[in-house]
Protein backbone atom coordinates (compact mmCIF):
# COMPACT_ATOMS: atom_id res chain seq x y z
CA UNK A 1 0.00 0.00 0.00
CA UNK A 2 1.49 3.37 -0.98
CA UNK A 3 2.65 5.72 1.79
CA UNK A 4 0.59 8.66 2.90
CA UNK A 5 2.56 11.56 1.46
CA UNK A 6 0.52 14.59 2.38
CA UNK A 7 -2.47 15.75 4.31
CA UNK A 8 -5.08 16.38 1.67
CA UNK A 9 -7.90 18.73 2.29
CA UNK A 10 -11.39 17.36 2.49
CA UNK A 11 -12.83 16.78 -0.97
CA UNK A 12 -16.61 16.44 -0.86
CA UNK A 13 -16.56 14.46 -4.11
CA UNK A 14 -14.06 11.86 -2.90
CA UNK A 15 -16.03 10.00 -0.28
CA UNK A 16 -15.68 6.27 0.11
CA UNK A 17 -17.92 3.80 -1.67
CA UNK A 18 -18.97 2.51 1.74
CA UNK A 19 -20.22 5.93 2.77
CA UNK A 20 -22.18 6.42 -0.43
CA UNK A 21 -23.76 2.98 -0.11
CA UNK A 22 -24.72 3.67 3.49
CA UNK A 23 -26.26 7.02 2.63
CA UNK A 24 -28.23 5.51 -0.24
CA UNK A 25 -29.45 2.68 1.99
CA UNK A 26 -30.55 5.13 4.67
CA UNK A 27 -32.27 7.53 2.31
CA UNK A 28 -34.03 4.67 0.55
CA UNK A 29 -35.60 3.69 3.85
CA UNK A 30 -36.54 7.30 4.50
CA UNK A 31 -38.18 7.52 1.11
CA UNK A 32 -40.35 4.48 1.87
CA UNK A 33 -41.97 6.54 4.63
CA UNK A 34 -42.20 9.69 2.54
CA UNK A 35 -45.98 9.93 2.46
CA UNK A 36 -46.05 10.41 6.23
CA UNK A 37 -43.70 13.37 6.34
CA UNK A 38 -44.61 17.00 5.99
CA UNK A 39 -41.70 17.67 3.68
CA UNK A 40 -42.79 15.06 1.18
CA UNK A 41 -46.46 15.97 1.35
CA UNK A 42 -45.56 19.54 0.41
CA UNK A 43 -43.43 18.22 -2.41
CA UNK A 44 -46.14 16.08 -3.97
CA UNK A 45 -49.35 16.89 -5.78
CA UNK A 46 -51.95 15.53 -3.37
CA UNK A 47 -55.52 16.76 -3.36
CA UNK A 48 -56.30 18.51 -0.09
CA UNK A 49 -59.19 17.57 2.15
CA UNK A 50 -60.77 20.94 1.39
CA UNK A 51 -61.50 19.94 -2.22
CA UNK A 52 -62.33 16.29 -1.82
CA UNK A 53 -65.31 14.97 -3.76
CA UNK A 54 -68.26 13.66 -1.79
CA UNK A 55 -67.95 9.99 -0.85
CA UNK A 56 -70.95 7.80 -1.63
CA UNK A 57 -70.00 5.00 0.71
CA UNK A 58 -69.72 2.50 -2.14
CA UNK A 59 -67.29 -0.36 -1.69
CA UNK A 60 -63.98 -0.45 -3.51
CA UNK A 61 -65.25 -3.35 -5.62
CA UNK A 62 -68.27 -1.27 -6.67
CA UNK A 63 -66.05 1.68 -7.58
CA UNK A 64 -63.79 -0.53 -9.68
CA UNK A 65 -66.83 -2.02 -11.36
CA UNK A 66 -68.10 1.46 -12.24
CA UNK A 67 -65.06 1.99 -14.40
CA UNK A 68 -66.40 -0.81 -16.61
CA UNK A 69 -65.01 -1.51 -20.01
CA UNK A 70 -62.34 1.06 -20.86
CA UNK A 71 -63.18 0.67 -24.55
CA UNK A 72 -66.77 1.81 -24.03
CA UNK A 73 -66.73 5.57 -24.53
CA UNK A 74 -70.42 6.43 -24.39
CA UNK A 75 -71.36 9.64 -22.59
CA UNK A 76 -73.20 7.77 -19.84
CA UNK A 77 -70.27 5.46 -19.21
CA UNK A 78 -67.81 8.35 -19.14
CA UNK A 79 -69.91 10.20 -16.60
CA UNK A 80 -70.06 7.11 -14.40
CA UNK A 81 -66.31 6.66 -14.68
CA UNK A 82 -65.80 10.29 -13.89
CA UNK A 83 -67.76 10.09 -10.64
CA UNK A 84 -66.06 6.82 -9.67
CA UNK A 85 -62.65 8.30 -10.38
CA UNK A 86 -63.43 11.36 -8.29
CA UNK A 87 -64.43 9.14 -5.39
CA UNK A 88 -61.30 6.99 -5.75
CA UNK A 89 -59.19 10.12 -5.87
CA UNK A 90 -60.87 11.32 -2.68
CA UNK A 91 -60.14 8.01 -0.95
CA UNK A 92 -56.50 8.21 -2.00
CA UNK A 93 -56.20 11.77 -0.71
CA UNK A 94 -57.73 10.92 2.66
CA UNK A 95 -55.46 7.89 3.03
CA UNK A 96 -52.35 9.90 2.15
CA UNK A 97 -53.01 12.22 5.09
CA UNK A 98 -53.50 9.48 7.70
CA UNK A 99 -50.88 8.25 10.13
CA UNK A 100 -49.02 4.95 10.22
CA UNK A 101 -51.21 1.89 10.54
CA UNK A 102 -54.24 3.56 8.93
CA UNK A 103 -53.58 2.74 5.27
CA UNK A 104 -56.01 -0.15 4.82
CA UNK A 105 -57.96 1.74 2.16
CA UNK A 106 -55.02 2.43 -0.14
CA UNK A 107 -53.79 -1.14 0.28
CA UNK A 108 -57.26 -2.41 -0.65
CA UNK A 109 -57.30 -0.12 -3.67
CA UNK A 110 -53.92 -1.37 -4.83
CA UNK A 111 -54.81 -5.02 -4.22
CA UNK A 112 -58.07 -4.59 -6.11
CA UNK A 113 -56.10 -4.03 -9.31
CA UNK A 114 -57.06 -0.38 -9.66
CA UNK A 115 -53.73 0.72 -11.16
CA UNK A 116 -53.89 -1.43 -14.33
CA UNK A 117 -57.49 -0.25 -14.79
CA UNK A 118 -56.40 3.37 -14.49
CA UNK A 119 -53.53 2.86 -16.92
CA UNK A 120 -55.86 1.14 -19.37
CA UNK A 121 -58.36 3.97 -19.09
CA UNK A 122 -55.58 6.48 -19.66
CA UNK A 123 -54.54 4.67 -22.84
CA UNK A 124 -57.98 3.98 -24.27
CA UNK A 125 -59.98 7.18 -24.68
CA UNK A 126 -60.24 9.44 -27.74
CA UNK A 127 -57.09 11.03 -29.23
CA UNK A 128 -55.94 14.03 -27.25
CA UNK A 129 -56.40 16.62 -29.96
CA UNK A 130 -60.02 15.59 -30.54
CA UNK A 131 -60.90 14.67 -26.96
CA UNK A 132 -64.20 15.93 -25.62
CA UNK A 133 -64.32 18.06 -22.53
CA UNK A 134 -65.54 15.08 -20.53
CA UNK A 135 -62.70 12.93 -21.84
CA UNK A 136 -60.21 15.57 -20.69
CA UNK A 137 -61.77 15.60 -17.24
CA UNK A 138 -61.52 11.81 -17.06
CA UNK A 139 -57.87 12.02 -18.06
CA UNK A 140 -57.29 14.58 -15.33
CA UNK A 141 -58.90 12.42 -12.66
CA UNK A 142 -56.90 9.38 -13.78
CA UNK A 143 -53.67 11.37 -13.66
CA UNK A 144 -54.57 12.71 -10.24
CA UNK A 145 -55.14 9.18 -8.95
CA UNK A 146 -51.89 7.91 -10.46
CA UNK A 147 -49.98 10.87 -9.02
CA UNK A 148 -51.24 10.07 -5.53
CA UNK A 149 -50.41 6.39 -5.93
CA UNK A 150 -46.92 7.28 -7.20
CA UNK A 151 -46.32 9.23 -4.00
CA UNK A 152 -46.55 6.04 -1.97
CA UNK A 153 -44.13 3.18 -1.46
CA UNK A 154 -41.67 1.74 -3.98
CA UNK A 155 -44.05 -1.11 -4.82
CA UNK A 156 -46.96 1.26 -5.36
CA UNK A 157 -44.93 3.60 -7.54
CA UNK A 158 -43.65 0.73 -9.66
CA UNK A 159 -47.22 -0.14 -10.65
CA UNK A 160 -47.54 3.27 -12.33
CA UNK A 161 -44.55 2.77 -14.68
CA UNK A 162 -46.64 1.30 -17.56
CA UNK A 163 -48.32 4.70 -17.83
CA UNK A 164 -45.06 6.52 -18.62
CA UNK A 165 -45.35 6.45 -22.46
CA UNK A 166 -48.83 7.93 -22.20
CA UNK A 167 -47.59 10.54 -19.73
CA UNK A 168 -45.02 11.63 -22.31
CA UNK A 169 -47.84 12.10 -24.84
CA UNK A 170 -49.72 14.31 -22.41
CA UNK A 171 -46.56 16.37 -21.85
CA UNK A 172 -46.30 16.92 -25.58
CA UNK A 173 -49.97 17.90 -25.96
CA UNK A 174 -51.38 21.40 -26.16
CA UNK A 175 -53.65 20.82 -23.16
CA UNK A 176 -51.73 22.60 -20.42
CA UNK A 177 -53.88 21.22 -17.62
CA UNK A 178 -53.18 17.63 -18.63
CA UNK A 179 -49.51 18.43 -19.26
CA UNK A 180 -49.26 19.81 -15.73
CA UNK A 181 -50.87 16.72 -14.20
CA UNK A 182 -48.59 14.47 -16.24
CA UNK A 183 -45.56 16.42 -15.00
CA UNK A 184 -46.73 15.97 -11.40
CA UNK A 185 -47.05 12.23 -11.87
CA UNK A 186 -43.61 12.00 -13.47
CA UNK A 187 -42.13 14.08 -10.67
CA UNK A 188 -43.57 11.75 -8.05
CA UNK A 189 -42.24 8.69 -9.86
CA UNK A 190 -38.80 10.28 -10.18
CA UNK A 191 -38.77 11.13 -6.47
CA UNK A 192 -38.76 7.47 -5.48
CA UNK A 193 -35.44 5.98 -6.58
CA UNK A 194 -32.71 5.96 -9.20
CA UNK A 195 -34.21 2.91 -10.92
CA UNK A 196 -37.35 4.86 -11.75
CA UNK A 197 -35.41 7.99 -12.72
CA UNK A 198 -33.41 6.04 -15.27
CA UNK A 199 -36.60 4.42 -16.59
CA UNK A 200 -38.18 7.83 -17.08
CA UNK A 201 -35.11 9.28 -18.79
CA UNK A 202 -34.90 6.25 -21.10
CA UNK A 203 -38.56 6.80 -22.05
CA UNK A 204 -37.83 10.36 -23.19
CA UNK A 205 -39.44 12.51 -20.49
CA UNK A 206 -36.62 15.07 -20.32
CA UNK A 207 -37.19 16.74 -23.69
CA UNK A 208 -40.91 17.50 -23.25
CA UNK A 209 -40.34 18.67 -19.68
CA UNK A 210 -37.66 21.10 -20.85
CA UNK A 211 -40.04 22.30 -23.57
CA UNK A 212 -42.77 22.93 -21.00
CA UNK A 213 -40.27 24.78 -18.81
CA UNK A 214 -39.51 27.10 -21.72
CA UNK A 215 -43.16 28.17 -21.98
CA UNK A 216 -43.02 31.35 -19.90
CA UNK A 217 -46.71 32.06 -20.57
CA UNK A 218 -47.70 29.00 -18.53
CA UNK A 219 -45.76 29.58 -15.31
CA UNK A 220 -47.67 26.99 -13.29
CA UNK A 221 -46.82 24.20 -15.73
CA UNK A 222 -43.27 25.55 -15.98
CA UNK A 223 -42.93 25.35 -12.19
CA UNK A 224 -44.19 21.77 -12.13
CA UNK A 225 -41.88 20.83 -14.99
CA UNK A 226 -38.86 22.36 -13.24
CA UNK A 227 -39.76 20.43 -10.10
CA UNK A 228 -40.07 17.18 -12.06
CA UNK A 229 -36.73 17.85 -13.77
CA UNK A 230 -35.04 18.46 -10.42
CA UNK A 231 -36.35 15.12 -9.15
CA UNK A 232 -35.02 13.46 -12.31
CA UNK A 233 -31.60 15.08 -11.82
CA UNK A 234 -31.15 13.76 -8.29
CA UNK A 235 -28.92 10.85 -7.37
CA UNK A 236 -25.30 10.04 -7.99
CA UNK A 237 -26.03 7.89 -11.04
CA UNK A 238 -27.90 10.54 -13.01
CA UNK A 239 -25.90 12.35 -15.68
CA UNK A 240 -26.32 15.95 -16.79
CA UNK A 241 -25.90 14.94 -20.42
CA UNK A 242 -29.57 14.18 -21.27
CA UNK A 243 -30.61 17.50 -19.74
CA UNK A 244 -27.98 19.45 -21.67
CA UNK A 245 -28.84 17.65 -24.91
CA UNK A 246 -32.48 18.60 -24.36
CA UNK A 247 -31.45 22.28 -24.36
CA UNK A 248 -31.79 22.97 -20.65
CA UNK A 249 -28.89 25.45 -20.56
CA UNK A 250 -30.35 27.86 -23.12
CA UNK A 251 -33.79 27.65 -21.48
CA UNK A 252 -32.34 28.44 -18.05
CA UNK A 253 -30.26 31.30 -19.43
CA UNK A 254 -33.33 32.86 -21.02
CA UNK A 255 -35.41 32.46 -17.87
CA UNK A 256 -32.79 33.68 -15.38
CA UNK A 257 -30.89 36.36 -17.30
CA UNK A 258 -31.37 39.94 -16.07
CA UNK A 259 -33.36 42.01 -16.27
CA UNK A 260 -36.20 39.73 -15.23
CA UNK A 261 -39.49 40.34 -17.04
CA UNK A 262 -42.70 38.58 -18.06
CA UNK A 263 -40.51 36.60 -20.44
CA UNK A 264 -38.50 35.27 -17.48
CA UNK A 265 -39.18 32.71 -14.79
CA UNK A 266 -41.53 33.70 -11.99
CA UNK A 267 -40.20 33.73 -8.44
CA UNK A 268 -41.74 30.31 -7.76
CA UNK A 269 -40.17 28.83 -10.89
CA UNK A 270 -36.77 30.27 -9.89
CA UNK A 271 -36.92 28.25 -6.66
CA UNK A 272 -37.47 25.02 -8.58
CA UNK A 273 -34.84 25.94 -11.17
CA UNK A 274 -32.33 26.62 -8.39
CA UNK A 275 -32.92 23.10 -7.07
CA UNK A 276 -32.44 21.73 -10.57
CA UNK A 277 -29.14 23.60 -10.90
CA UNK A 278 -28.04 22.37 -7.47
CA UNK A 279 -28.00 18.86 -8.94
CA UNK A 280 -26.79 19.60 -12.47
CA UNK A 281 -23.79 21.62 -11.23
CA UNK A 282 -22.71 18.53 -9.28
CA UNK A 283 -22.36 16.42 -12.40
CA UNK A 284 -19.84 16.03 -15.20
CA UNK A 285 -17.10 18.65 -15.24
CA UNK A 286 -17.63 19.55 -18.89
CA UNK A 287 -21.25 20.49 -18.23
CA UNK A 288 -20.42 22.39 -15.05
CA UNK A 289 -18.02 24.42 -17.14
CA UNK A 290 -20.69 24.95 -19.81
CA UNK A 291 -23.13 26.25 -17.21
CA UNK A 292 -20.51 28.54 -15.69
CA UNK A 293 -19.50 29.88 -19.10
CA UNK A 294 -23.18 30.53 -19.85
CA UNK A 295 -23.46 32.75 -16.77
CA UNK A 296 -26.08 30.64 -15.01
CA UNK A 297 -24.42 30.79 -11.61
CA UNK A 298 -23.86 34.54 -11.82
CA UNK A 299 -27.52 35.00 -12.78
CA UNK A 300 -28.42 33.56 -9.36
CA UNK A 301 -26.34 36.09 -7.43
CA UNK A 302 -29.10 38.75 -7.23
CA UNK A 303 -31.41 36.09 -5.78
CA UNK A 304 -28.85 35.45 -3.04
CA UNK A 305 -29.97 38.66 -1.35
CA UNK A 306 -33.36 37.15 -0.54
CA UNK A 307 -34.40 36.00 2.94
CA UNK A 308 -36.42 33.07 1.60
CA UNK A 309 -34.90 29.84 2.93
CA UNK A 310 -36.59 27.79 0.20
CA UNK A 311 -34.54 29.69 -2.39
CA UNK A 312 -31.36 30.27 -0.39
CA UNK A 313 -30.83 26.57 0.31
CA UNK A 314 -30.48 25.45 -3.34
CA UNK A 315 -28.49 28.56 -4.24
CA UNK A 316 -25.98 27.78 -1.50
CA UNK A 317 -25.66 24.27 -2.90
CA UNK A 318 -25.04 25.63 -6.39
CA UNK A 319 -22.32 27.93 -5.06
CA UNK A 320 -20.84 25.08 -3.02
CA UNK A 321 -20.68 22.89 -6.11
CA UNK A 322 -18.86 25.63 -8.00
CA UNK A 323 -16.19 25.68 -5.29
CA UNK A 324 -16.02 21.89 -4.97
CA UNK A 325 -12.94 20.18 -6.35
CA UNK A 326 -13.07 17.11 -8.56
CA UNK A 327 -12.12 13.59 -7.52
CA UNK A 328 -8.61 13.01 -6.14
CA UNK A 329 -7.44 16.63 -6.39
CA UNK A 330 -8.39 20.08 -5.28
CA UNK A 331 -10.32 22.74 -7.10
CA UNK A 332 -9.25 22.84 -10.73
CA UNK A 333 -7.42 25.90 -11.99
CA UNK A 334 -10.17 26.70 -14.48
CA UNK A 335 -12.70 26.93 -11.63
CA UNK A 336 -10.84 29.50 -9.56
CA UNK A 337 -11.84 32.57 -11.64
CA UNK A 338 -15.50 31.67 -11.08
CA UNK A 339 -14.89 31.24 -7.37
CA UNK A 340 -13.28 34.67 -7.24
CA UNK A 341 -16.29 36.15 -9.07
CA UNK A 342 -18.56 34.83 -6.34
CA UNK A 343 -16.40 36.39 -3.66
CA UNK A 344 -16.13 39.77 -5.39
CA UNK A 345 -19.64 40.05 -6.85
CA UNK A 346 -21.03 43.58 -6.73
CA UNK A 347 -24.67 42.47 -6.67
CA UNK A 348 -24.35 40.85 -3.25
CA UNK A 349 -21.84 40.82 -0.39
CA UNK A 350 -21.08 37.11 -0.61
CA UNK A 351 -18.90 36.49 2.45
CA UNK A 352 -20.90 38.78 4.78
CA UNK A 353 -23.99 36.88 3.68
CA UNK A 354 -22.36 33.58 4.63
CA UNK A 355 -21.34 35.06 7.97
CA UNK A 356 -24.94 36.09 8.56
CA UNK A 357 -26.11 32.51 8.12
CA UNK A 358 -23.46 31.29 10.56
CA UNK A 359 -24.39 33.93 13.15
CA UNK A 360 -28.04 33.00 13.37
CA UNK A 361 -29.36 30.79 16.11
CA UNK A 362 -32.50 28.71 16.43
CA UNK A 363 -33.95 25.65 14.74
CA UNK A 364 -35.29 27.59 11.77
CA UNK A 365 -31.80 28.79 10.87
CA UNK A 366 -30.08 25.42 11.16
CA UNK A 367 -30.52 24.55 7.49
CA UNK A 368 -28.85 27.72 6.23
CA UNK A 369 -26.04 27.40 8.77
CA UNK A 370 -25.37 23.85 7.57
CA UNK A 371 -25.30 24.90 3.92
CA UNK A 372 -23.16 27.98 4.61
CA UNK A 373 -20.62 25.91 6.55
CA UNK A 374 -20.45 23.47 3.64
CA UNK A 375 -19.74 26.31 1.20
CA UNK A 376 -17.03 27.62 3.54
CA UNK A 377 -15.43 24.17 3.74
CA UNK A 378 -15.23 24.03 -0.05
CA UNK A 379 -13.85 27.56 -0.24
CA UNK A 380 -11.22 26.64 2.34
CA UNK A 381 -10.11 23.74 0.13
CA UNK A 382 -9.27 25.96 -2.84
CA UNK A 383 -6.19 28.13 -2.29
CA UNK A 384 -4.45 30.04 0.49
CA UNK A 385 -5.53 33.44 -0.85
CA UNK A 386 -9.20 32.49 -0.51
CA UNK A 387 -8.62 31.12 2.98
CA UNK A 388 -7.08 34.47 3.88
CA UNK A 389 -10.25 36.19 2.64
CA UNK A 390 -12.28 33.93 4.91
CA UNK A 391 -10.08 34.88 7.84
CA UNK A 392 -10.38 38.59 7.06
CA UNK A 393 -14.16 38.24 6.92
CA UNK A 394 -14.09 36.87 10.50
CA UNK A 395 -15.56 33.54 9.46
CA UNK A 396 -13.34 31.55 11.83
CA UNK A 397 -14.81 32.79 15.16
CA UNK A 398 -18.30 32.04 13.84
CA UNK A 399 -17.24 28.52 12.90
CA UNK A 400 -15.76 28.04 16.35
CA UNK A 401 -18.98 29.05 18.07
CA UNK A 402 -21.11 26.84 15.85
CA UNK A 403 -18.73 23.93 16.46
CA UNK A 404 -19.41 24.20 20.17
CA UNK A 405 -23.03 25.32 20.27
CA UNK A 406 -24.60 24.20 17.00
CA UNK A 407 -26.66 21.11 16.26
CA UNK A 408 -24.92 17.97 15.08
CA UNK A 409 -25.71 18.73 11.43
CA UNK A 410 -24.06 22.14 11.77
CA UNK A 411 -21.05 20.80 13.70
CA UNK A 412 -20.59 18.13 11.04
CA UNK A 413 -20.12 20.66 8.25
CA UNK A 414 -18.13 23.03 10.45
CA UNK A 415 -15.72 20.17 11.20
CA UNK A 416 -14.90 19.93 7.49
CA UNK A 417 -14.46 23.71 7.26
CA UNK A 418 -12.16 23.91 10.29
CA UNK A 419 -10.11 20.97 9.04
CA UNK A 420 -9.58 22.55 5.64
CA UNK A 421 -8.60 25.89 7.17
CA UNK A 422 -6.18 24.15 9.54
CA UNK A 423 -4.57 22.30 6.64
CA UNK A 424 -3.73 25.54 4.85
CA UNK A 425 -0.63 26.31 6.90
CA UNK A 426 0.86 25.91 10.36
CA UNK A 427 -0.26 29.45 11.19
CA UNK A 428 -3.84 28.66 10.21
CA UNK A 429 -3.71 25.51 12.31
CA UNK A 430 -2.65 27.62 15.28
CA UNK A 431 -5.62 29.94 14.69
CA UNK A 432 -8.01 26.99 14.66
CA UNK A 433 -6.50 25.46 17.79
CA UNK A 434 -6.96 28.80 19.56
CA UNK A 435 -10.71 28.15 19.33
CA UNK A 436 -10.29 25.19 21.72
CA UNK A 437 -11.80 22.64 19.33
CA UNK A 438 -9.58 19.61 19.98
CA UNK A 439 -11.97 18.03 22.45
CA UNK A 440 -14.84 18.49 20.00
CA UNK A 441 -12.96 16.69 17.23
CA UNK A 442 -12.11 13.83 19.58
CA UNK A 443 -15.79 13.48 20.45
CA UNK A 444 -16.63 13.26 16.74
CA UNK A 445 -14.48 10.13 16.50
CA UNK A 446 -17.30 8.30 18.27
CA UNK A 447 -20.09 9.14 15.81
CA UNK A 448 -21.45 6.70 13.25
CA UNK A 449 -20.80 9.00 10.28
CA UNK A 450 -17.84 7.65 8.30
CA UNK A 451 -17.05 11.00 6.68
CA UNK A 452 -17.03 12.84 10.01
CA UNK A 453 -14.73 10.28 11.63
CA UNK A 454 -12.44 10.52 8.61
CA UNK A 455 -12.17 14.29 8.67
CA UNK A 456 -11.65 14.21 12.46
CA UNK A 457 -8.75 11.80 12.01
CA UNK A 458 -7.37 14.09 9.34
CA UNK A 459 -7.53 17.06 11.71
CA UNK A 460 -5.98 15.08 14.57
CA UNK A 461 -3.15 13.84 12.36
CA UNK A 462 -2.46 17.41 11.33
CA UNK A 463 -2.27 18.45 14.99
CA UNK A 464 0.09 15.58 15.80
CA UNK A 465 2.42 16.35 12.91
CA UNK A 466 2.41 20.13 12.78
CA UNK A 467 1.33 21.75 16.05
CA UNK A 468 4.01 22.46 18.66
CA UNK A 469 3.37 20.05 21.53
CA UNK A 470 0.55 18.55 19.48
CA UNK A 471 1.24 15.06 20.83
CA UNK A 472 0.92 16.29 24.41
CA UNK A 473 -2.15 18.36 23.56
CA UNK A 474 -3.99 15.32 22.23
CA UNK A 475 -2.96 13.22 25.22
CA UNK A 476 -4.15 15.94 27.61
CA UNK A 477 -7.64 15.68 26.08
CA UNK A 478 -7.64 11.86 26.29
CA UNK A 479 -6.85 11.58 22.61
CA UNK A 480 -5.17 8.19 22.98
CA UNK A 481 -8.37 6.61 24.28
CA UNK A 482 -10.39 8.25 21.50
CA UNK A 483 -8.02 6.97 18.81
CA UNK A 484 -7.98 3.48 20.30
CA UNK A 485 -11.77 3.46 20.29
CA UNK A 486 -11.67 3.96 16.53
CA UNK A 487 -8.86 1.42 16.21
CA UNK A 488 -10.66 -1.39 18.01
CA UNK A 489 -14.37 -0.58 17.68
CA UNK A 490 -14.85 1.12 14.32
CA UNK A 491 -16.45 -1.12 11.71
CA UNK A 492 -14.71 0.64 8.82
CA UNK A 493 -11.35 -1.04 8.25
CA UNK A 494 -9.64 1.94 6.66
CA UNK A 495 -10.53 4.17 9.62
CA UNK A 496 -9.38 1.64 12.21
CA UNK A 497 -6.09 1.20 10.33
CA UNK A 498 -5.64 4.95 10.15
CA UNK A 499 -6.23 5.38 13.90
CA UNK A 500 -3.92 2.46 14.69
CA UNK A 501 -1.16 3.98 12.56
CA UNK A 502 -1.42 7.27 14.46
CA UNK A 503 -1.36 5.55 17.85
CA UNK A 504 1.64 3.41 16.91
CA UNK A 505 3.62 6.30 15.45
CA UNK A 506 3.01 8.94 18.09
CA UNK A 507 2.22 6.96 21.24
CA UNK A 508 4.12 3.73 20.60
CA UNK A 509 7.64 2.65 21.53
CA UNK A 510 9.17 5.99 20.52
CA UNK A 511 6.62 8.07 22.43
CA UNK A 512 8.28 11.22 23.75
CA UNK A 513 11.46 10.81 21.69
CA UNK A 514 10.42 13.34 19.10
CA UNK A 515 7.52 15.61 19.97
CA UNK A 516 6.49 17.29 17.81
CA UNK A 517 8.11 14.88 15.33
CA UNK A 518 8.34 17.34 12.45
CA UNK A 519 8.88 20.70 14.11
CA UNK A 520 11.58 21.54 11.59
CA UNK A 521 9.76 20.13 8.58
CA UNK A 522 8.04 22.39 6.09
CA UNK A 523 4.28 22.03 6.28
CA UNK A 524 2.70 20.30 3.29
CA UNK A 525 -0.49 22.07 2.37
CA UNK A 526 -2.82 21.81 -0.61
CA UNK A 527 -1.39 18.42 -1.60
CA UNK A 528 2.25 19.55 -1.78
CA UNK A 529 4.78 17.02 -0.57
CA UNK A 530 7.18 17.90 2.21
CA UNK A 531 10.84 16.98 1.88
CA UNK A 532 10.35 14.00 4.20
CA UNK A 533 7.21 12.05 3.17
CA UNK A 534 4.85 11.05 5.93
CA UNK A 535 5.00 7.29 6.32
CA UNK A 536 1.58 6.26 7.52
CA UNK A 537 0.65 2.79 6.34
CA UNK A 538 -2.78 3.76 5.12
CA UNK A 539 -3.61 6.28 2.42
CA UNK A 540 -7.24 7.21 2.84
CA UNK A 541 -7.24 9.07 -0.44
CA UNK A 542 -6.40 5.86 -2.24
CA UNK A 543 -9.48 4.26 -0.75
CA UNK A 544 -11.84 6.84 -2.11
CA UNK A 545 -14.35 5.57 -4.56
CA UNK A 546 -13.37 5.37 -8.16
CA UNK A 547 -14.65 8.19 -10.31
CA UNK A 548 -18.31 7.48 -10.94
CA UNK A 549 -20.44 8.51 -13.84
CA UNK A 550 -22.32 11.04 -11.76
CA UNK A 551 -19.64 13.61 -11.12
CA UNK A 552 -18.79 15.85 -8.23
CA UNK A 553 -20.07 17.77 -5.25
CA UNK A 554 -22.76 17.34 -2.62
CA UNK A 555 -25.47 16.87 -5.20
CA UNK A 556 -23.57 14.06 -6.87
CA UNK A 557 -24.75 11.50 -4.33
CA UNK A 558 -27.84 13.21 -3.03
CA UNK A 559 -31.02 11.15 -2.96
CA UNK A 560 -32.83 12.85 -0.10
CA UNK A 561 -35.88 15.00 -0.84
CA UNK A 562 -35.08 18.43 -2.19
CA UNK A 563 -38.09 20.32 -0.89
CA UNK A 564 -37.66 22.55 2.16
CA UNK A 565 -40.41 24.01 4.32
Amino acid sequence: MPPRRSLKKHDAAAESHTLKTRRQRTTTQVRKDKRHTTVQIKRRHLVSTSCQPALSGRSIAELIGCLGDANNASTVTLEERFEALREIRGLLAITQEKKDGEHDIIEQLIESGIVPVLVSLLNSAAPLLSATRLDAEVYQEVLWCLSNIASGSYDHTKLVLPAVPRLVQFLESSNQSLAGHAAWTIGNIAADCNEFRQHLIANGVVDPLVKQLSNFKEQEVAKTSAWALSNLARGFETLARPFVEAGIVSVLVKGLAPPRSSASFSDEVVVEVAWLLSFLTAREEEYLRLMLDSGLVEFLLPDFSTSDEALLTPILRVFGNVCCGSLDHHTDVWQLPYVHRLLTAESVAFLPKLCGFLQRAGAQQTTLAVEAAWVVSNLAATEAAIVDQLMQAQVLPLLGRQFKEGSYDVRREVAFALTNIALTSAAHLEDVLALDVVKGFLHLLAVADVAVVGTSLRFIENVLRVAPQGVSLLELHEGIDALETVQFECGEEHLSQWAAALVNEFYGENYGVHSPPNADTEFAGFGESSEEPMQLSFDVSQQASAPGTGGRGRGAHMTTPAWKK
